[in-house]
């Protein structure tokens, strides 16, 4: 009985590893991106490619382990959620109050620790934001005039 299940439980697993959601793949940052379009200096560039452009940009950084599902589907799902909030890749296309709105949320999001996710910082532990690097982030957002 033990071993029906366990192999039951195997078949299962190989068998949902055909599904495969797509990828959330770019080569390059387009002219639309957020970093492109604001002229971000590179170390500031650096901190948002580490701790937000995987999940809220069209340029994903895949682990080994993002390939096994049904973590598969969690990841995509998750960054599907992600971009619908905020899609850096897009950043040109969003009208001021938007980008307004979207800015002041940056802000308050990772000055209170909630961004980025502690269940991506556990398993990314670079991408955590240390109050220095969250006050240089505030501080060139605040620099940002948009229109």
């Amino acid at each position: 009985m033990t071993k029906s299940i366990l192999l039951l439980l195997a078949v299962i697993f190989i068998g949902i590893q055909f599904y495969r959601p797509n990828k959330n793949i770019q080569d390059d940052a387009t002219y639309s991106d957020f970093l492109v379009t604001e002229n971000a200096p590179e170390h500031i560039a650096t901190l948002f490619k580490n701790s937000c452009y995987n999940c809220h940009s069209n340029t994903t950084d895949y682990y080994w382990y993002d390939n096994i599902s049904p973590a598969s589907w969690y990841v995509d799902n998750h960054i599907k959620e992600a971009k619908n909030e905020l899609n850096f890749s897009k950043w040109k296309h969003i009208d001021y109050r938007t980008k307004r709105v979207h800015l002041s949320n940056i802000i308050t999001n990772i000055t209170e620790n909630k961004m980025p996710l502690p269940s991506y910082t556990f398993m990314h532990p670079e991408a955590k934001l240390s109050k220095e690097q969250v006050a240089q982030i505030v501080e060139w957002v605040g620099t940002i005039e948009v229109n």
